[in-house]
């Protein structure tokens, strides 16, 4: 399961001597009970006498409404995301606001030492993040100081809550395989279904207006560093326009690769705030507890 690339591949975030990973992956299946009228995946329209499904897109019909779900979407104030991968994985949930940019990410993953409940918590507001901790004697948060974020993006974790669409959608409009499959229901609401096979070094060489050049090429580098050169990929776009559900699927260096993301309350996410002062330890104080619990 690939997680939401925050800072490269996950969330790192730096603790003492070592690093608290927020991976935020997914667990179940990779399918929702929302994909078709039994919980299962749709069928395909019924194809014609030259085996093509009646009214499938294709070509720039394809292209364009790829490209204009990944816009429309793109524009929502907010939204909310539910990542979710293979069995066991754990899953996501993650709040995005656009204006003024914030998110927030909670993650559920299997215990460890590190992280004995398996839950995890980022706030991201106004460029300070604050981190759910139990370190902290009478706080519940703590803040990351500029030492903290050393390597690393500092801004990205709002964008990373906004989840794959740009990714997905791009890619998928910049291949020559990607077919519209029928329409479906996606959380009772009707969608087209469009898919395609992404193959990695076709799409590092293309130069064209379906997907933005710095995101192709950080998903090209994300996607071999998983050790994947083709991955399959399914869109479902409401008949608002905008993208309801995103899965990709490969094989890489480790195994079986699968993130699927729901989006939904587009312009209803409640505003996020930051948790209470009192609440909230330094990172000083943060890695104190550390030392004084090892």
């Amino acid at each position: 399961m690939r997680p939401v690339r925050v800072w490269g591949k996950g969330i790192a975030l730096a603790t003492a001597g070592a690093a608290l990973a927020v991976m935020l992956a997914g667990c179940g299946s990779g399918e929702s009970e929302h994909e078709g009228p039994e919980g299962g995946r749709g069928a395909p329209e019924p194809a014609d006498d030259k085996g093509a499904a009646k009214g499938s897109g294709k070509g720039a019909d394809v292209r364009a409404a790829l490209t204009a779900a990944a816009r429309k979407t793109g524009e929502q104030a907010s939204y909310k995301t539910l990542q979710t991968g293979a069995p066991g994985s754990g899953h996501s949930e993650m709040l995005f606001q656009k204006a003024p940019s914030a998110s927030v990410i909670k993650s559920w993953t299997k215990p460890s030492s590190a992280n004995p409940s398996g839950f995890s918590q980022v706030i991201s507001l106004s460029g300070k993040t604050y981190v759910h901790t139990d370190e902290v004697p009478g706080k519940s948060w703590y803040t990351m100081d500029d030492t903290a974020y050393a390597g690393r993006d500092k801004g990205s974790g709002e964008s990373r809550a906004a989840g794959y669409v740009p990714e997905f959608a791009g890619a998928l409009a910049a291949s020559p395989s990607t077919r519209r499959v029928g329409e479906e229901r996606v959380g009772g609401r009707p969608a087209d279904h469009y898919r395609g096979t992404v193959v990695v070094d076709e799409l590092a060489a293309y130069n064209g207006p379906a997907i933005d050049k710095g995101v192709r090429d950080s998903y090209v580098a994300s996607t071999r560093q998983q050790g994947m050169s083709s991955v399959v990929i399914d869109l479902w776009v409401g008949k608002d326009g905008l993208v309801l559900k995103s899965r990709e699927e490969g094989r890489g260096s480790k195994g079986p690769e699968l993130v699927v993301e729901e989006y939904s309350d587009f312009g209803a996410v409640p505003a996020i705030t930051p948790p209470p002062a009192n609440t909230v330890a330094t990172w000083k104080e943060f890695i104190d507890g550390i030392s004084q619990r090892s």
